[in-house]
């Protein structure tokens, strides 16, 4: 009795190796999905040397998409003033501006609403789709530049979308 007892416990503790082994082996040969670069919102970002941008979106008013606005996050990491500057095209040319981000700051960008905040704002867009995405140009300080396929959305059914919309001039 005690051998055969002693058999089930081998074959008992056997199979739970197996069974831990088999549910947590997958960890080591997995590779782990938060080691990838990702954009986790609506928007899209990019590292410009010591400016980073993030969350940058096209915002279009549904019936008049041939206005729409930039979106997003800036943060100047240094110490000094920085450019950032951007540029996209329009049905009548280059639009190209330049923001300066003093040093050590973070920034939101494009809100109408608020008067501190710069706007870019963007009077006919060449090519844009609400849905589709929109090419803009951006550099900052003595960072390479790099141009952005950004979202072009509008607040319907995104009401959260509806104080970045583009006030009439």
């Amino acid at each position: 009795m005690n051998a055969r007892f002693g058999t089930r416990l081998a074959t008992a503790a056997a199979i739970a190796t197996i069974v831990a082994l088999g549910a947590s082996g997958c960890t080591f040969i997995a590779p782990q999905a938060t080691r990838f670069a990702y954009d986790p919102a609506d928007g899209v970002g990019a590292n410009l040397g010591e400016v980073k941008i993030r969350d940058v979106q096209a915002v279009a008013d549904a019936v008049h998409p041939e206005h729409l606005n930039l979106v997003f996050y800036a943060s100047n990491g240094s110490l000094e003033d920085i450019a950032l500057n951007y540029s996209v095209e329009t049905d009548s040319g280059a639009l190209t501006g330049s923001i300066t981000l003093p040093g050590n700051r973070d920034f939101e960008l494009g809100i109408p609403a608020k008067a501190e905040v710069h706007v870019v704002h963007v009077d006919g867009p060449k090519d844009v789709e609400l849905g589709g995405l929109y090419p803009v140009y951006f550099q900052a300080g003595t960072a390479d530049g790099i141009e952005l396929l950004v979202p072009v959305l509008d607040d319907g059914g995104r009401p959260h979308l509806t104080e970045y919309l583009p006030t009439a001039d």
